[in-house]
């Protein structure tokens, strides 16, 4: 029996800890996907990359050092993009991602894929935010900038989401080329781990590292397009849902990440 064993009472896992429940998650679902020797197969495995933006809504921050007497939470902080940027680029920028997908059940209406999402989110310290509990055993209720409290905090590595997911679709323009349909529509949902790397700086003490997130969600719908059947084109929506938990300078931090994404990519099919 595989066991993850919490380093605190805070509940955080360390990283490589109960990994092989997802690897075996991922496993079982990739190896359920692929079709059996001989088995008719008219619509190909596809292996797709894509960029996309990401918009995450405001929601609230909790932060806690119970050493220093410190249980902070901040409503509605604002969060900014800057994906494939350094640390000190303002302007958000597309991320990236990877989906490996097949078909299953004729007449390959039904798809199981498997997403990665590398995008990244930044908390501005010149924000001001409502903020209440105790800092420093002292307590707190006030309307403040976020940085008088806080000086750093980031999901700078990436938020990194592995997620299986179930997806319908619905073939048009179908022919003797593209048997599987020109055009595809679809949607679907799914859920699966989380890898945060969360950076923060905090009193001048700086935290930074890789963590198990808690379980990530998401919901998705788009269009793929065949130039060939070989290759295709991809444009989707997905809102992705997650709770970042993640260390911070002698405690912890708790964010609730609400992220609209729209994504663009290109689709290799792996046989016809």
């Amino acid at each position: 029996m595989i066991r993850c064993t919490p380093v605190s009472s805070s509940g955080h896992w360390r990283l490589g800890e109960g990994y092989g429940i997802w690897v075996a998650l991922v496993a079982s679902l990739v190896m359920a996907a692929v079709p059996a020797a001989g088995q008719q197969n008219r619509r190909a495995p596809a292996l797709r990359l894509f960029t996309g933006v990401g918009v995450t809504a405001a929601g609230d921050l909790r932060i806690r050092q119970p050493g220093r007497g410190t249980d902070l939470t901040f409503r509605q902080i604002a969060w900014e993009h800057k994906s494939l940027s350094t640390e000190w680029t303002r302007d958000s920028v597309p991320y990236v991602g990877a989906r490996a997908e097949f078909f299953v059940l004729p007449p390959r209406w039904l798809g199981i894929s498997v997403d990665v999402l590398h995008f990244k989110v930044f908390a501005p310290p010149d924000q001001r935010v409502r903020v209440s509990g105790t800092d420093a055993h002292a307590p707190v209720d006030q309307t403040a900038r976020f940085g008088q409290f806080v000086e750093q905090y980031q999901v700078s590595n990436g938020v990194n989401l592995v997620l299986g997911n179930l997806q319908v679709h619905r073939p048009l323009r179908r022919s003797a080329r593209f048997p599987g349909g020109r055009v595809d529509l679809y949607a679907g949902g799914g859920a699966g781990a989380t890898v945060p790397y969360t950076r923060s700086q905090i009193d001048g003490q700086r935290h930074a590292g890789y963590d198990w997130g808690r379980l990530a969600t998401q919901v998705l719908g788009g269009v793929t397009w065949h130039g060939s059947p070989r290759w295709d084109t991809l444009l989707e929506y997905k809102y992705t849902r997650t709770t970042v938990d993640g260390r911070v300078a002698g405690g912890d931090s708790l964010s609730a990440l609400g992220t609209h994404h729209l994504v663009f990519g290109l689709g290799l099919h792996l046989r016809r």
